[in-house]
Formats: C-alpha cells, sequence, structure tokens
C-alpha cells in the first residue's frame, strides 16, 4: 500500500521504505511520500538540516542522518557521535540529558555547540527532540540497503517468474503447515494451478 503511494523512482526510496516500515518510524511514512510526491511540503526545522535530510524528504529515516546532523550543527567528533546515537538507541536518559546540553551549548574546547555555529536555542532544542523521537527506532541505512536488495530480487523474480518463486517459497516452508496453507491461497488468487501431490506429475 505504501509503495503504491510513494510510487518509488529511486533505489534510495526503497531504502528508506524498508527503515520506515517498522512500528514507531511508520508514523512518518506520510511524511515521506507526501514529501516525495510533492517537494513543496518539505520543511527544516534549520536550514543546515537540508543537506542532511533532503535525500529523504525532510525525514530523519537512518541513525547516519542523527549522527551527521551532530557533528555537522554542533561540531560532534565521529567517535563522540556513534556515542550519542548509542546512548539515543539505548533510551539511556542521563546521557541525553547531558548531551542535549552538549548539542545546544557545547563542551568548552571539544564541541562548539549549536549556539556557537548560529543556531538559536529553541530551534536547536526542537531538533534535539525530534532526533531522540526518532532515535528509539532508528535504523541504520546499511542494514536497510541490504534489506532493500533482498526486497527488490524478491518482487522482481515473483512478477517475472512468479510459479518458479511459489514453488521455491512453499518448498522453504514444508514443515509449517499454516504458512503452505496461505501460500496455496495466494497461488489460487495469482492464477496458479496447484497439482496434488503425484508421484510424476509436480
Amino acid at each position: 500500500k505504501y509503495l503504491r503511494e510513494l510510487q518509488p523512482s529511486t533505489f534510495e526510496d526503497l531504502i528508506a521504505m524498508n527503515a520506515l516500515y517498522r512500528p514507531g518510524p511508520m508514523d512518518f511514512i506520510p511524511k515521506y511520500v507526501k514529501g516525495k510526491n510533492s517537494g513543496e511540503t518539505i520543511q527544516y526545522t534549520s536550514p543546515a538540516l537540508e543537506p542532511i535530510l533532503k535525500n529523504t524528504y525532510g525525514c530523519i529515516v537512518y541513525q547516519e542522518q542523527v549522527m551527521q546532523i551532530v557533528r555537522d550543527l554542533a561540531g560532534y567528533s565521529l567517535g563522540r557521535s556513534d556515542l550519542v546515537r548509542r546512548a539515543m538507541s539505548k533510551k539511556k536518559a542521563k546521557v541525553m540529558a547531558e548531551e542535549r546540553k552538549n548539542f545546544v551549548y557545547g563542551i568548552e574546547g571539544e564541541v562548539p555547540g549549536c549556539l556557537a555555529n548560529g543556531i538559536p536555542e529553541k530551534t536547536a532544542e526542537k531538533i534535539f527532540d525530534e532526533m531522540t523521537d526518532f532515535a528509539k527506532y532508528a535504523f541504520n541505512k546499511s542494514h536497510a540497503a541490504c534489506y532493500a536488495v533482498v526486497a527488490y530480487q524478491t518482487a522482481w523474480l515473483k512478477c517475472y517468474y512468479p510459479v518458479e518463486f511459489m514453488a521455491a517459497l512453499m518448498t522453504s516452508v514444508m514443515d509449517n503447515t499454516s504458512k503452505i496453507s496461505g501460500y496455496i491461497e495466494d497461488c489460487r488468487q495469482m492464477g496458479i494451478t496447484l497439482l496434488p501431490p503425484d508421484i510424476n506429475e509436480g
């Protein structure tokens, strides 16, 4: 349903949908679809976010984007940005409260912070809230890309070789009766004739 609404035109779209199609991030799918289909709806909390979120139509979709935001907007190092990513995904409240302060105001001699980079305090706070909301469920892009490749190949096989695809699929779950019966129903809907067990025909 969501892919039909999205009408993906690049592999990037498939990767993003793979990352978003899970409880939590699914709430962002309508925003993502709207952003792709009508570019004028895309809004950035700060212009500094545009180069980071342009490919995902203004939505934070990947852990790598969270890391890039803290690096580009607040001047974090690569190592420190990964600590923030981990703290967010593991919901470490104490670490997150400390990092919020660092993100906005910086750490003397180590992290300049958003204010030093010309980003207003309220905007920085709002960006941090958006990152925190998303990071609870964030996916890394490399992981989503692998899944998207498999999904694309699977869809291609199902479309162009439906009989062989369904035969292989059913063979892979032969010991699971409920799955087999579900796939038999799929075959009927796809117009594929299923023969009963037979030593001469298969």
